[in-house]
């Protein structure tokens, strides 16, 4: 069945009738139709529509742009001032005119104290590929970096991403595979060993007769940061300096290297400098917010309907199996990654690679668990005839879906038409000026919504248990149940009492509850849902993995979890204070 639906009754349900301003002086920063806020009263962007009917001073307040010191305050939502600077095209400054200036800048843009770095390198890895012949096992390693006294260790670990730096070959294909001439930045995923997820950066550039095959030549930057403009904007650099000295290059990715990550923050001192050659500066500041760090949202709205998107955000909700297609190496992996990205604050827990090599994709697509592959265009061929009951393919260049069995809408329907109409919304006005920051912004606070309205009541029900992490530890060790001498021969005829055997039983029941390290009460939360759609949906979520990894992190005290749900909890505090004012408006009769 291939899946090509339109939805229109969502539409007439949520009309966009808004007119573009003309206005040369319309500015994105102050205009509240950045962020899906119309002033049609149909649709409040962030508003409950499950609630009732509230006082026009509260939609006032709910529709309203308060311009702050530090940011703006739009439907009672704090946006940082930051996601509203203009992008840069370039992040290079040349002081070759001025060198007086250059020096002024250095001085006043001084290095970060090693406390404000989060690594003391830009990125783990660095290398220089090509082919010595267009076979599997013929890549040809011309650089890498860093080069210490763990060289065979470095070129062991490039082994591991070689076969990404040309995913289509495959000898399993009569040509070999396609060759894909494609020259901007592409990104692909690997899980270490050790669990961690790490981001391969690749460049491919052809340039004339200097090169020593007829190949293309790849530049890797391997990281486990995923700062797609930090990466992309280095790549830029390579790519211009290797076509004209090879060695030249060699020495800027070392300088790069040696360059320190800073952590994150509102001021200069988050900023990378690196000084280049010929009075040039490489400066870039490291945005706290991760939805300044790459432009995968505007690839995938200029891929896919809507309706598409919202259906694969409740695919993923569902744990399916799903392979993207495509004939574009960037198109491909960063629409993969903005699927991913949909989910925030919840994670995908299952195997997920941005882009799968096409000699991999027969061994793997038959896996038991979920999985999100992104796969070339060619290897459809390579693929079973038959396509499971849970198994999607998308195909991002045709905007089209293909499912065994349409399973029907898992979302609840307001909170789906809602997330519609404004990824609806942002296609229509917002793609136009390409500006891929707001893209981001609106299509991360949009499916943000969805979660903050399902889940707004969560902090009222769940308590992590801190005594809980050490008593379960020690249960390791110990433990006491009523069955115990029964499955050790001790040779002790232990009789217990029914009052110290309901003991122990119950217990055993409080340790088996705690052992996560926190208490979840889940009736209770389902049953103050304000509708049964709502309640249909968290029943069946709330004890799926991907729910479950989230409430195992869920207001843990280490700073990593707290800072990777931090927009999250602030949605949920600015959603608590809505709902207060309205009650204190609405007082609730009893």
């Amino acid at each position: 069945m291939r899946s090509n639906r339109s939805d229109h009754n969502l539409y007439q349900t949520y009309s966009l009738d808004t007119k573009l301003k003309t206005d040369q002086y319309d500015r994105d920063a102050v205009s509240c139709d950045n962020f899906n806020i119309e002033q049609n009263s149909s649709l409040h962007y962030l508003s409950s529509s499950t609630t009732q009917q509230r006082t026009s001073i509260t939609k006032r307040r709910q529709n309203t742009v308060i311009n702050g010191t530090n940011g703006l305050i739009i439907n009672g939502s704090f946006f940082d001032k930051e996601l509203f600077q203009p992008t840069n095209s370039s992040y290079i400054l040349d002081f070759s005119k001025t060198p007086k200036e250059l020096t002024r800048f250095l001085d006043t843009h001084q290095t970060p104290t090693k406390s404000a770095h989060i690594d003391t390198h830009l990125f783990k890895l660095s290398f220089v590929m090509t082919l010595a012949e267009w076979r599997v096992d013929k890549e040809l390693l011309i650089d890498y970096c860093p080069r210490d006294d763990n060289e065979k260790q470095i070129i062991e670990e490039v082994n591991h991403y070689k076969k990404f730096c040309f995913p289509e070959l495959n000898s399993k294909q009569t040509n070999g595979g396609s060759l894909v001439d494609e020259a901007s930045t592409y990104v692909f995923t690997r899980t270490s060993s050790k669990g961690l997820v790490e981001y391969g950066y690749c460049r491919r550039i052809n340039y004339n007769d200097k090169q020593i095959t007829d190949f293309p030549i790849v530049i890797c930057i391997v990281s486990r940061y995923p700062f797609f403009k930090l990466y992309d904007a280095i790549l830029n650099e390579l790519s211009r300096v290797y076509t004209n000295n090879e060695h030249e290059c060699s020495v800027l990715m070392q300088l790069f290297y040696s360059a320190s990550l800073p952590l994150p923050s509102l001021n200069s001192s988050s900023s990378i400098i690196c000084k280049l050659n010929h009075n040039r500066v490489f400066y870039y500041t490291c945005s706290c917010d991760y939805r300044l760090n790459h432009d995968y949202f505007y690839t995938l709205l200029t891929s896919l309907e809507p309706n598409h998107i919202v259906y694969l955000l409740e695919s993923m909700l569902r744990s399916k199996k799903i392979l993207c297609f495509s004939y574009s190496l960037t198109k491909l992996t960063k629409c993969c990654l903005a699927l991913s990205f949909l989910m925030y604050p919840f994670m995908w827990p299952y195997p997920f690679v941005s882009l799968m090599p096409s000699s991999w994709i027969q061994d793997l697509v038959d896996s038991p668990c979920p999985y999100i592959y992104g796969c070339l265009h060619e290897s459809i061929e390579l693929l079973p005839t038959t396509i499971e009951r849970d198994f999607l393919r998308v195909d991002l260049d045709s905007n089209t879906i293909d499912i065994g069995l349409d399973d029907g809408i898992i979302l609840p329907l307001d909170l789906r038409q809602t997330l519609q109409a404004s990824l609806e919304y942002s296609i229509r006005f917002r793609l136009g000026k390409s500006n891929a920051t707001l893209i981001n912004i609106a299509t991360s606070e949009a499916c943000l919504h969805v979660f903050t309205e399902l889940f707004h009541r969560l902090p009222e029900f769940f308590k992590r248990d801190q005594n809980s992490i050490e008593s379960s530890k020690d249960a390791e060790h110990f433990t006491v149940c009523s069955n115990y001498f029964q499955s050790e021969d001790s040779g002790i005829d232990l009789q217990l009492n029914d009052t110290q055997e309901q003991t122990i039983t119950n217990e055993c029941e409080r340790k088996e509850e705690n052992r996560l390290g926190y208490e979840f009460r889940s009736d209770e939360f389902l049953i103050l849902q304000p509708t049964s759609s709502y309640v249909t949906f968290l029943n069946d979520f709330i004890h799926g993995m991907i729910c479950l990894k989230f409430l195992d992190d869920y207001e843990r005290i280490d700073d990593h979890h707290r800072q990777s749900i931090s927009l999250f909890n602030q949605r949920l505090e600015e959603r608590h204070r809505m709902t207060m004012d309205t009650l204190s408006i609405n007082p609730v009769m009893i």
